[in-house]
């Protein structure tokens, strides 16, 4: 298992992004709005958008004026960078950010997303270009006869982890989404360093739990209403035993902080973004103990 905590992205460290943030009016004191029209606020590390409760709001400031305005999210692109996996940014053919990775970043995951490929180029400020790779993201997950590759629809992968990033103090992160023709869209974008914790066992689970609303009528006719879900796993992981009390540390520390959990390298469905509900330490043997951790998924 690997543990990957991403660094705060703000307005230093989203050093360029290709995504307008142009979608909705910015809010002017001085222009009433109607019920429902939406304005954005952007200021430093502020990037918001409301909606308007009433008919000519005029002169009421969004964030002080609950009754007036109520909150979206924040602006388009800065979507994929809210802690949500859900929301995304989303813009037409391709979607290109560089981040400023201050740090030891030596994983990268792209999490809810919609795009034909992605590319990730890391560039050191001394040396250079270090890392340059293209990931299909066309998914041959149980393609495995002729019959399959010939007629099964072509799916894509919704989530991608790159784990082999070099070590550099500092560097700059450019990630490219492209789907020519088509709207390209990002979850989450994850960037940090990777803590190898030790070797999932055999009986991990994996699953998602539905906030869809699913009611039932007296005749047996359902009315269904899509919401969010999030992913939940559950891990037992060999420890070696010197690691313990590190290990112990480290997840008290993660309690209230999103962080990227990956069960195994050869299951993309064991990477889940959110927060551990519950763990504990099996000092099983004398060199080897057993962590058991629960995790639950941000929507």
């Amino acid at each position: 298992m690997k543990i990957v905590q991403p660094i705060i992205i703000n307005d230093a460290a989203l050093l360029s992004t290709n995504v307008s943030e142009t979608l909705y009016p910015p809010y002017d004191a001085g222009y009433s709005f109607a019920l429902g029209a939406r304005a954005q606020v952007v200021g430093p590390d502020l990037h918001q958008v409301y909606e308007s409760l009433v008919d000519g709001n005029l002169g009421n400031t969004p964030a002080t004026s609950p009754a007036k305005w109520a909150y979206v999210s924040v602006t388009n692109p800065w979507l994929m960078f809210d802690r949500s996996v859900t929301s995304q940014t989303v813009q037409q053919d391709s979607i290109s950010v560089s981040i400023r990775a201050a740090g030891r970043c030596s994983a990268l995951a792209l999490l809810n997303v919609s795009a034909t490929s992605a590319r990730v180029v890391m560039t050191d400020a001394i040396e250079g270009e270090v890392y340059d790779r293209t990931f299909s993201l066309v998914s041959d997950s149980g393609i495995d006869n002729l019959y399959s590759y010939f007629f099964e629809p072509i799916v894509r992968l919704q989530d991608l982890m790159v784990l082999d990033l070099p070590l550099y103090a500092s560097s700059t992160i450019t990630v490219t989404l492209s789907a020519p023709g088509e709207e390209v869209k990002c979850g989450a974008l994850l960037i940090g360093p990777s803590t190898n914790v030790g070797g999932t066992e055999y009986g991990a689970t994996v699953g998602i739990q539905d906030f869809s609303v699913k009611q039932q009528d007296e005749w047996g006719n359902y009315s269904i209403v899509e919401r969010a879900f999030r992913k939940r796993a559950s891990f037992p992981v060999i420890v070696d035993a010197g690691r313990v009390d590190t290990l112990q540390s480290l997840l008290a520390a993660l309690r209230a902080t999103p962080t990227l959990y990956i069960g195994t390298d050869e299951y993309k469905s064991t990477a889940v973004y959110g927060f551990y509900k519950d763990f504990t330490v099996q000092i099983a043997y004398p060199t080897e103990s057993v962590l058991e951790v629960e995790i639950e998924g941000l929507t």
